[in-house]
């Protein structure tokens, strides 16, 4: 309703002798009118503006490919890698989750489908079974101590000024050693009369045959792995020590707080990343390892070693049923996903340092 409407329904309310000549009620509309029609005039002209500025489709095609001109040498140095991961990787795991729903045999060729009967038969399975635990009694054991082991060396070595390069170097090392060599180096330490037993000679406690003792042998695959393993993740929390700013450590000082309190209410709480990435990171190997019981016990004393990852490998290349050896794997990848999201869920801190 106009404004004009408006005042002309107002003045039929009031008496005559107060109502205004009709001239003045014309010019009012013809007023509104004149501004109606310059907006409208307006917003065409804006209109007309914005699809002069639009670029057509054409040239949007040819901005697009001038990019792609400006970059095709990096996306034709990623393409052999991303056609390796795509077929090795996700076509290999999505094929084999394909597999573990059939009877499959790779030098015949029988390929039956079976639906769930390989993972019912898993289930049931007392070698798959014993072997996921003992894969738990490794990850027990191998979590906790490198996790602690490694944070323990990260702070002595952050604490050290002169030496901190052959600090890191020196636990290092095992690192970079290839998993055969270092399995190899410590079948030869592990033998009755090897370096073991002879130190522990020293102390008068006759050692055991480690490598060939059911109570002995897993542990012994557990110092193995600590041994190896501890100076990578030492790096990581000297990393992660290394971005905590002094300001902290200064405040402590006033406030009075002895070296325990300074790491327990300072240090600790500002690795909360580094130490959820080692947490996650350690389990996901250690439920994986295979080297080690593969190169030194083979799953024995009587599968007292047997873990998920060998039992995937004699299922799959030694008896040949590869579709039972997949469905063997999703399981464990189920596990796995498991322990991961649990361990992310109650670790991961919602406060932001």
């Amino acid at each position: 309703m106009t404004v004009g409407v408006r005042y002309r329904m107002h003045l039929l309310s009031v008496k005559p002798s107060f109502r205004p000549k009709l001239g003045f009620l014309s010019a009012l509309d013809n007023g509104n009118q004149l501004r109606s029609r310059r907006r409208t005039v307006a917003e065409e002209k804006a209109v007309a503006t914005i699809a002069s500025t639009r670029p057509p489709a054409g040239s949007r095609r040819t901005k697009l490919w001038k990019r792609v001109k400006k970059t095709y040498a990096a996306y034709f140095f990623v393409t052999p890698a991303a056609l390796l991961i795509t077929m090795f990787s996700y076509v290999a795991i999505f094929f084999s989750l394909y597999i573990s729903f059939h009877e499959w045999d790779i030098i015949t060729n029988i390929r039956n489908f079976n639906g769930v009967e390989n993972y019912t038969r898993a289930f049931t399975d007392s070698l798959v079974r014993t072997s996921f635990g003992n894969t738990l009694y490794y990850v027990v054991g191998i979590v906790p101590s490198i996790t602690i082991g490694s944070l323990i060396l990260a702070v002595m070595g952050n604490q050290i000024h002169k030496g901190r390069a052959i600090f890191r170097t020196i636990y290092f090392i095992p690192t970079i050693t290839p998993g055969v060599v270092t399995s190899m180096l410590w079948i030869w330490v592990f033998e009755p009369t090897g370096i073991m037993n002879r130190v522990l000679q020293l102390v008068g406690i006759a050692g055991p045959n480690w490598l060939f003792n059911r109570a002995t042998a897993m542990p012994a695959i557990i110092i193995m792995t600590l041994w190896g393993a501890v100076g990578y993740y030492m790096i990581i929390f000297m990393a992660g020590l290394a971005d905590i700013p002094d300001v902290f450590y200064d405040a402590a000082k006033v406030d009075g707080a002895n070296r325990w309190q300074t790491f327990w209410y300072v240090t600790l709480p500002l690795l909360s990343n580094s130490l959820i990435f080692v947490v996650v990171t350690l389990t996901i190997s250690a439920f994986q390892m295979f080297t080690q019981v593969f190169i030194m016990t083979r799953g024995g004393p009587s599968h007292a070693t047997q873990t998920v990852q060998l039992t995937i490998y004699q299922q799959g290349f030694q008896f040949l049923e590869i579709g039972y050896a997949s469905a063997i794997s999703w399981i464990l990848f189920a596990v796995i996903f498991c322990f991961a999201a649990l361990q992310l869920k109650l670790f991961v801190s919602r406060e932001i340092y």
